[in-house]
């Protein structure tokens, strides 16, 4: 889901209370929470499908092994527009599904999308993750060390039946977090705890089958799109409906019986703003991609890579990320900015600068 919202109920930064040391690093803690949080969980798990022999990659638009860089340039723009057309038509489809009263078919339409990706990509992760610990991890990793270990097959460890237990498992926890998400028989911090993990599986499932460069145009063009998603297309649109009070239900215990999707329920609620889901996953796929890239560097210049990459563009997404806030908070009233633009930018800036300095100064 792109296009994603920041929401401000006021100046926040006038409802925080003491101006003490302990006070002040326990308010930025917990203001950065949940963007650390989801970047170190996709990077956690996009780390260990590097220690797994099996690499996927989703590229349609692929190139021969020593292209040149416009033709690379060329494959990965084809590979990024796969991703940003469908989520263009997306954004306007939903309004229009609104529009046309259809809501609870979009409520069913999220639930059901959520329950049925998380639960896929939880099952990939757990191959990888199965693989990792039996298979070739070691020779993948290259560890100079000698390392005596015996060598299993896939078929060694396991058969198809385990295959359909890893999906079984993760709709039904896809299912429980999307829930979770949806419905309104849950507290604010469960539903956050629930949007923080559904979004990190999703941005680590994005950095590590997406190509490099697929990525950052990907990035930046979704940045591009939220700006005007949010200032003259679809998201304002939908967050001028809520407004008026046409998509939130008075009251709907579970979610289920009303004709109202709860938009709000797509944002990680801090309350005095919210961000959406959409930041949250591409935030993370930034970050788990700055780690998944960081290790083809591994073998020749130890393992220092990894904070080489990821410490930097960790910085940079918080940076845009607290400047955006404080832009959105210092607005009078009820406020709204695109949350990608601004940490994206800053991101993918400072991911190619380390990819140069990696490449012609290490």
């Amino acid at each position: 889901m792109t296009g994603e919202k920041l929401y401000s109920d006021g100046p926040y930064l006038d409802h925080m209370e003491g101006s003490t040391l302990p006070g002040l690093v326990k308010r930025a803690f917990y203001f950065f929470l949940p963007v650390v949080s989801v970047i170190v969980l996709a990077g956690i798990l996009s780390f260990f499908a590097t220690l797994s022999d099996t690499q996927v990659e989703a590229a349609v638009f692929t190139t021969e092994e020593g292209a040149g860089a416009g033709e690379q340039a060329t494959a990965s723009l084809g590979n990024m527009l796969l991703f940003v057309i469908p989520a263009i038509l997306g954004s306007f489809l939903i309004v229009a599904v609104i529009r046309m009263g259809k809501k609870r078919l979009l409520k069913n339409f999220f639930r059901a999308a959520l329950s049925v990706a998380t639960g896929i990509i939880l099952a990939f992760f757990l191959f990888k993750l199965i693989e990792a610990l039996f298979q070739r991890v070691w020779y993948v990793l290259h560890v100079t060390q000698p390392f005596e270990m015996e060598i299993y097959t896939v078929h060694d460890l396991y058969n198809g039946g385990t295959y359909l237990m890893f999906l079984i498992a993760g709709l039904l926890f896809g299912y429980a977090a999307g829930s979770i998400v949806l419905s309104r028989g849950f507290t604010r911090k469960e539903r956050n705890y629930a949007l923080i993990t559904i979004s990190a599986f999703m941005g680590a499932f994005m950095a590590v089958i997406l190509p490099t460069w697929t990525v950052i145009f990907l990035l930046l063009a979704l940045a591009i799109w939220d700006i005007y998603a949010v200032f003259k297309g679809p998201i304002k649109d939908m967050v001028e409906m809520d407004m008026q009070g046409n998509l939130m239900a008075r009251f709907d215990p579970l979610g289920d019986d009303s004709q109202d999707f709860p938009f709000d329920h797509l944002t990680y609620d801090a309350g005095s703003w919210q961000l959406g889901i959409g930041d949250l996953v591409f935030y993370s796929v930034l970050g788990a991609h700055s780690l998944y890239y960081s290790t083809i560097y591994i073998a020749d210049h130890g393992w220092w890579m990894m904070p080489f990459f990821f410490i930097p563009v960790l910085i940079a997404i918080l940076i845009g990320f607290a400047y955006t806030i404080y832009r959105l908070t210092r607005a009078e009233g009820s406020g709204i900015l695109p949350g990608l633009p601004i940490p994206m930018f800053l991101g993918v800036g400072v991911f190619i600068l380390m990819m140069v300095i990696a490449k012609w100064a290490i």
